[in-house]
């Protein structure tokens, strides 16, 4: 599989939608939580698997309460693990933040230093969906860029 497929793959509306959310809502978290210096890599990863959980969780019960709702009746089991496995990759999401944090931690880097890198990256990230959506829409770099792109 080429990058380019890859990439192509990620593009479906509902995956960048979830991948758009979970990254701002980790980098909110991560930005507002307070006493990094006093954290071990573990209450980190806390940290992070939270909320991405949290809104797992979130997606299965709103899920399945639309469910009941159309169907009218009790889901069955095989209803229930469609609802769960469709929502599963979903956790995923925290993994490349993860990773960055505890690669840098295992290279020597603070966890301070790690969550600014992370956050930097989830900067990027959202700037390159961005770039995805406005080049999909026909949108010209001008149209989408942010304002300090197009100054002159």
């Amino acid at each position: 599989m080429t990058v380019r497929t890859a990439l192509d793959r990620l593009a479906h509306p509902i995956l960048v939608d979830r991948i758009v959310y979970a990254t701002i809502t980790v980098m909110s978290v991560l930005i507002i939580h307070d006493g990094w210096q006093n954290l071990r890599l573990i209450d980190v990863v806390g940290v992070m698997v939270g909320p991405v959980l949290a809104m797992f969780m979130a997606h299965v019960f709103s899920a399945v309460m639309a469910q009941h709702v159309e169907v009218g009746r009790m889901l069955s089991r095989k209803e229930w693990g469609g609802i769960v496995q469709l929502q599963a990759p979903f956790l995923l999401l925290c993994v490349p933040p993860l990773a960055v944090v505890s690669v840098l931690y295992a290279l020597g880097v603070s966890l301070t230093g790690g969550i600014r890198v992370t956050l930097w990256l989830g900067t990027a990230s959202l700037g390159y969906w961005e770039f995805v959506a406005g080049r999909r829409a026909g949108l010209s770099v001008g149209a989408w860029s942010p304002w300090w792109l197009q100054a002159s």
